[in-house]
């Protein structure tokens, strides 16, 4: 039986934002089936081949307690199951790199809806309000903002 933030975090999937991501080839679980261990899971975000070498960085996320506690989540090496090396992370214009930034947390992005980088960073709460996680968001809000940070070039 799953735990109440594991079923809210499948419902979310089921909802038209997540399905919408996914028609578009924006984002995916990986793998497609739900074989995941709660509270990780792992997905999929495309990028420009610019910034990631495949076209797309898969992350592993940590969600215990979602949505109330923000997601956080690390570059996954599927091949290998493990934390993406460092020198294999998404690299780019100035937005890319201040996001994946492996020399400050090799465990989670740079990012004002994460749960890790949130910590310390309470200014960043004025700065991106349409970013920093609240209750209510859903994992969309996390995929949309490495989306765009990976899909643009913003220098």
């Amino acid at each position: 039986m799953a735990s109440p933030d594991e079923s809210l975090f499948q419902l979310h999937l089921e909802q038209a934002p997540f399905q919408l991501g996914v028609s578009l080839g924006r984002w995916g679980l990986h793998p497609p089936e739900k074989e995941w261990a709660w509270p990780h899971v792992i997905m999929w975000v495309a990028g420009d081949k610019r910034f990631t070498a495949d076209g797309k960085v898969h992350l592993r996320f940590t969600l215990d307690g979602y949505p109330q506690q923000a997601p956080t989540a690390c570059p996954w090496d599927i091949t290998e199951n493990r934390p993406l090396a460092p020198e294999r992370w998404p690299k780019g214009d100035v937005n890319v790199s201040r996001v994946f930034k492996p020399s400050w947390n090799p465990a989670a992005l740079y990012a004002p809806c994460d749960r890790l980088a949130m910590v310390g960073h309470e200014t960043w709460r004025p700065q991106f309000p349409r970013w920093w996680w609240q209750p209510d968001f859903t994992i969309v809000r996390y995929l949309e903002f490495v989306h765009d940070c990976l899909s643009y070039d913003h220098e």
